[in-house]
């Protein structure tokens, strides 16, 4: 490791960054070296232009991931080299892209056509509370507070704790889970490692077979699942101030989006899942 990349990872972790911002950080900012063969601190201004000029054209990448570059960048100049930082870019235009919307009953059929009992219950959980797919797999047995009818999630986007309301079709599923299995910490460990959590391909594969075999013609993915609380808890009727707590988003304006995609609206928290309690 170099001596400048250890100097990123310090100033990171000093100011209190997920691991997953870190990550990316470092990415980006290895692919920017390899680009030039060079150290980023040896990188000047028209070189930087250039580089991002090249992404911006050929690598035919998102607004967003584009933006990530940009702010490892600005990271680096700002916090470790301690120089002022300023390029010319133009960014792509933000997409405006309506996402893959289940309804409830294909919800529904997604549970029924899972086989493992762990990715039942990870469905559930994922659904039920709208969770991101690395909180999902980032829950531990502690953060689950039956009494108070909740989770916490701990170090979710933006590197914040926030409590979720656990349904109670949900926890009576994770209550019979984690009496019925051998775990360690982890909420969804491994089976050979309970220490270990699975990783969200594991889950993904899961979740595409049970799209198959419920015969869904749509390109489902995990995070299609925390959409569907959205839309679902939105139509029945949660207050948007709620939700927003509930997805953990920093702007109300991005929790917003929803009234957008769901143009026809149909107060509190709803169990989505207390139809299904017979399955």
């Amino acid at each position: 490791m170099t001596p400048l990349r250890q100097r990123v990872i310090d100033e990171i972790r000093l100011r209190g960054y997920s691991p997953r911002t870190e990550e990316s950080y470092i990415n980006a900012l290895a692919q920017l070296a390899n680009y030039y063969d060079k150290s980023p601190d040896l990188i000047n201004k028209e070189e930087l232009e250039a580089y991002f000029r090249y992404v911006n054209l050929t690598q035919h990448l998102s607004r967003a991931t584009i933006a990530v570059k940009l702010n490892a960048v600005n990271f680096l100049y700002k916090y470790v080299l301690q120089r002022s930082f300023s390029i010319d870019i133009v960014l792509p235009k933000k997409a405006h892209k309506i996402p893959i919307l289940l309804t409830r009953d294909e919800v529904h059929r997604l549970f029924l056509n899972t086989v493992s009992a762990q990715q039942k219950v990870m469905l559930c959980i994922c659904y039920g509370c709208g969770l991101r797919i690395s909180e999902l797999l980032n829950l531990r047995v502690v953060d689950i507070e039956f009494s108070q009818d909740c989770l916490w999630v701990r170090a979710g986007k933006g590197n914040k704790d926030r409590r979720v309301i656990l349904p109670k079709s949900a926890a009576r599923r994770l209550n019979a889970y984690i009496a019925g299995f051998s775990l360690g910490s982890i909420l969804f460990c491994t089976n050979w490692d309970k220490e270990k959590a699975i990783d969200a391909k594991t889950f993904s594969r899961g979740l595409k077979r049970a799209v198959a075999r419920a015969d869904i013609a749509k390109n489902v993915s995990a995070h299609s699942l925390r959409h569907a609380y959205a839309t679902h808890q939105i139509e029945a009727g949660m207050p948007l101030h709620q939700l927003q707590k509930q997805l953990g988003h920093t702007s109300i304006r991005t929790t917003e989006r929803y009234l957008h995609w769901l143009p026809e609206m149909a107060h509190s928290s709803h169990d989505l899942m207390a139809a299904w309690e017979e399955d």
